[in-house]
């Protein structure tokens, strides 16, 4: 190393020696290698410095960085857990909710049914049905059994009543209902059934790996009285599917069975009861299967902190048939916050004790039931894993110690070669382009200096052949782009104030072409806005009578935006109109879409599209015909039920591109007060600064939580205030069309 610095210093002195005779190139090229050489020598010796002082302290340090990054990775591997821990918890309780949402689904049905079946009894002719006192019963099968007050033991049903036998009969038609949705359960130990208020009961049960017949008890057949099931008191007053605490079943199955339940009614109002049961034990199998580690716990909490299924078959965290206790009243501190939590519905992982053991408890509720579900990890289990990766961290940096100073020597080395050799293709290069460099960059700023005072009309000659040349050439270009910029300045200004003015007059004729004047009626009422997302936009609404007891209504949204859209769009609003008027009549609603769309196709080389909803509303008997052409899904409001839900539309194809497409129309009934809302997708796909769309669940969440009795003008200045309130500053990405129908007259009650 000295001998090299001692040789580099010698031929420093001597450059310095020959500058002042040398020029500008020289000195240039003197200066950089210069600089290179002892910016070298310096960084060399910092380097074998540093390299000294690492040796001596490498050892200490790594022991220090080792231990805190041990400990690090030890935090961090508990943390990662907890989290994993929180979403393994909360994908338990979607699983669970889910399941609860399908038994919930499931009544609600089975309720709609049996209040067809009731609510019409001339309509059903009586089905017989087993009885489980002489026939015998198998899976899936249903039968009757009677209140003890309606016979004494032994009595046949023919001695009861004639309108009690006639119910039985008409009510057993829903068996060919019920009957394919047990199946659905078939994996599990269940119950469908229906209850009257007159003491009769039709059921339908499910005992898995059970090929024979169904075990009966004495007092399941001549002693049960459903009105005094808990399944049939919870639901008597219920608004819809209830769930009900558990309860033990008849003597022959020792099982304990969770039911949901609904009313259900006839043309006097409440008759009775339907409901599924569920076994727990089928609860305990699903929870078995998915704890986490080997002293792990899974359970479920109610609303009252009452553990209601578990794991665990001993302790505080278990199932008390006899009644449980409320955990919130626990001893154990740290389990009581965390149950006081659960209770509340709110999601998360905490560290408690349970009977003696720390634990780490995640939770997450099931807002459909109204429980939590949580889960339990010893935190021994958890520190296990951790010191295991903390001794592993440790290994890799003792390690890392032993390969460095090797490695370090090693770079140092391959360094000072590559230096070198670079220094003397630096030397080389430098030399020559010193030489070229400092002439015509002289020339070059005489020139440029004449330029900038204003003469375009200079021109430079430089013919260097690298750079400088080029430069040259583009300062030529420029003075020459800068003539014709301002030549042009003015013709594209006048331009642009030319097509301004036009853009003006084809959005007032857009506007001119959407109806404004909305009519004020006693059977319905009618209120839409359209508001561009550019001067001229791509969506379109209208409406107009198809006679004195027809009105027609469309709303749809051309492919793109500005003025190609709006052309389509003035094409498919009167071809649309045009069909309606002339087919409806005749050939019904789904034969003017399709028609429309045979035209639309025509001659459509840009392939342009458009969805569409289409509908004609009888305004004598409420019946609403409509085809959805892939049109966003319209929210219907249902003014007796005061909710806001999304038709149910088929899937058709859009018009424009493809001929020769079906499309299919469908029929609903609409209520007095019953109200439509149409839109376009600017409403639900509104983008706000941080691109987060707004979304049908945050329509529909909005629309049930405001009032959609209001008059139509208030309720689309709501719903457009909500969407403006997402996107905030966000400039509007797509047209924005709202449309409403209010059907205000009556028609026959349902049935």
């Amino acid at each position: 190393m000295n001998k090299l610095y001692t040789a580099a210093k010698h031929r420093v002195d001597r450059l310095k020696r020959q500058l002042k005779h040398q020029d500008i190139r020289t000195r240039l090229l003197v200066l950089v290698l210069t600089a290179g050489i002892l910016s070298f020598l310096t960084l060399s010796s910092l380097s074998f410095y540093t390299m000294s002082v690492l040796k001596d302290g490498m050892d200490e340090l790594g022991d220090r960085v080792g231990t805190a990054g041990a400990q690090f990775a030890e935090e961090l591997m508990t943390e990662n857990f907890r989290s994993k821990l929180g979403e393994l918890a909360q994908s338990h309780a979607d699983f669970i909710n889910h399941e609860t949402q399908l038994i919930r689904q499931n009544v609600r049905i089975m309720s709609r049914l049996m209040t067809e079946i009731a609510s019409n009894p001339d309509q059903w002719q009586p089905v017989k049905i087993l009885d489980p006192r002489f026939d015998p019963v198998g899976n899936f099968e249903p039968y009757v059994i009677y209140s003890p007050e309606n016979y004494a033991n032994g009595t046949p049903p023919e001695n009861l009543p004639p309108e009690i036998l006639r119910e039985i009969g008409i009510a057993a038609n829903i068996r060919e209902y019920i009957k394919p949705l047990s199946k659905t359960f078939g994996n599990y130990m269940s119950a469908f059934y229906i209850g009257s208020k007159n003491g009769w009961l039709i059921s339908i049960n499910v005992i898995p790996q059970n090929p024979g017949d169904l075990p009966f008890s004495h007092e399941e057949i001549y002693q049960y009285d459903c009105r005094k099931r808990p399944w049939y008191t919870s639901a008597i007053n219920a608004k819809g599917p209830v769930f009900s605490e558990i309860y033990s079943t008849f003597e022959g199955m020792n099982v304990q069975l969770i039911g949901c339940s609904a009313p259900y009614y006839d043309r006097n109002g409440f008759a009775g009861v339907v409901g599924v049961d569920l076994a727990n034990i089928d609860v305990y199998s699903a929870l078995e299967e998915s704890i986490v580690g080997k002293s792990g716990i899974n359970f479920v909490l109610n609303q009252k902190g009452e553990v209601i299924f578990s794991t665990n078959r001993e302790g505080s965290i278990s199932f008390d048939p006899e009644g449980g206790h409320d955990l919130r009243d626990s001893n154990e501190e740290t389990l009581s916050q965390a149950a006081t939590k659960m209770v509340n519905g709110e999601t998360g992982t905490e560290l408690v004790l349970v009977d003696g053991k720390e634990y780490f408890l995640a939770f997450a509720p099931m807002k459909a039931i109204g429980w939590s579900f949580g889960t339990l990890v010893l935190r021994r289990d958890i520190s296990d894993a951790a010191e295991t990766g903390r001794n592993y961290f440790l290994a890799q940096v003792k390690l890392f110690d032993s390969h460095l100073q090797g490695e370090f020597f090693l770079i140092t080395f391959a360094a000072l070669v590559l230096w070198l050799w670079l220094l003397n293709i630096f030397y080389s290069a430098s030399k020559e382009v010193s030489r070229r460099f400092v002439k015509p960059i002289n020339e070059l700023s005489d020139d440029v200096r004449e330029i900038a005072s204003g003469n375009l009309n200079k021109k430079l000659e430089v013919h260097t052949g690298d750079e400088i040349e080029v430069l040259a050439d583009d300062f030529n270009q420029m003075t020459g782009e800068l003539k014709r910029y301002t030549e042009d300045l003015t013709k594209v200004t006048a331009e642009k104030e030319r097509i301004a003015t036009e853009l003006d007059v084809a959005t007032e004729i857009q506007r001119g072409m959407l109806p404004k004047n909305f009519p004020t009626r006693d059977d319905f009422e009618i209120l839409a806005t359209m508001t561009p997302a550019k001067e001229v936009g791509g969506d379109f609404y209208d409406f107009y009578m198809l006679d004195a007891t027809h009105v027609a209504i469309t709303v749809a949204d051309v492919s793109g935006k500005g003025i190609p859209a709006a052309l389509f769009m003035v094409i498919a609003k009167t071809i649309l109109n045009n069909f309606a008027v002339s087919k409806h009549n005749t050939d019904g609603l789904a034969e003017v879409v399709e028609a429309s769309n045979e035209k639309l196709c025509a001659n459509n080389d840009a392939m342009m599209f458009v969805t569409a909803f289409v509908g004609v509303l009888d305004l004598q008997t409420g019946e609403f015909t409509f085809v959805n052409a892939g049109h966003n899904p319209p929210v219907l409001y249902h003014a007796a039920e005061n909710r806001c839900e999304f038709m149910n539309v088929k899937k058709n194809f859009v018009l424009g591109p493809m001929d020769g497409i079906p499309f299919a129309e469908q029929k609903i009934s609409l209520n007095a007060g019953d109200l439509l809302f149409v839109y376009t997708d600017g409403v639900t796909e509104a983008l706000n600064v941080r691109d987060e769309e707004y979304l049908p669940d945050r329509l529909i969440a909005f629309m049930n939580s405001t009032d959609c009795r209001a008059d139509l003008q208030t309720l689309l200045k709501r719903i457009r205030a909500d969407v403006a309130e997402h996107v905030g500053e966000a400039e509007q990405s797509d047209d924005i069309t709202l449309f409403a129908l209010r059907f205000k007259g009556s028609r026959r009650d349902e049935i």
